[in-house]
């Protein structure tokens, strides 16, 4: 007999009538939490396509089309993170990778936004901006290339891990 059978009646009730009730609460609640992130990412799609023919017009072709990818990235973003709150749904456990790809992501758009601001100055950037940009590039592909580096070293675990499953 286990120490867990050995707790009184009364406690083992309050165990088995709760746990499933949280355990519902939260499944409902992450749920809900995916529903916005749909919606989110919808409404971000629809907005970018929209404001496209206007950033077109107002500030060029260049900036409209690093714009319209900027806000694309950021749906990816918003659906990574719905693609967790779903693989938390269906596994009950959370996974690194998700979020690793949503860094990647955002490091890529920093880059972009720095490349946008980068053109807009143009000519009229003085020394500091210039070399606070050249480091901020920098950061960011380095993370970039830290995500990978992550990436690949998860793949290579989990295939090890396949790999000595199959063997067992």
């Amino acid at each position: 007999m286990d120490s867990h059978d050995a707790r009184p009646p009364f406690y083992r009730r309050i165990e088995h009538g709760v746990i499933p009730v949280l355990e519902a609460a939260d499944a409902v609640a992450y749920s809900l939490v995916g529903l916005v992130f749909l919606v989110a990412a919808f409404g971000m799609l629809i907005y970018s396509v929209l404001a496209f023919p206007t950033s077109l017009a107002q500030d060029g072709f260049p900036l409209a089309i690093i714009t319209l990818i900027n806000d694309l990235l950021l749906v990816m973003i918003i659906l990574e993170v719905l693609r967790t709150v779903l693989s938390y749904l269906s596994e009950r456990s959370g996974s690194l990778r998700p979020f690793l790809f949503i860094a990647a992501i955002s490091a890529t758009r920093r880059i972009l936004a720095i490349g946008a601001q980068m053109s807009i100055r143009g000519d009229q950037m003085d020394p500091d901006q210039f070399r606070q940009f050249m480091v901020d590039l920098g950061v960011n592909a380095a993370a970039i290339l830290a995500i990978a580096v992550a990436l690949y070293l998860l793949d290579r675990r989990a295939e090890q891990s396949l790999t000595a499953q199959s063997t067992d």
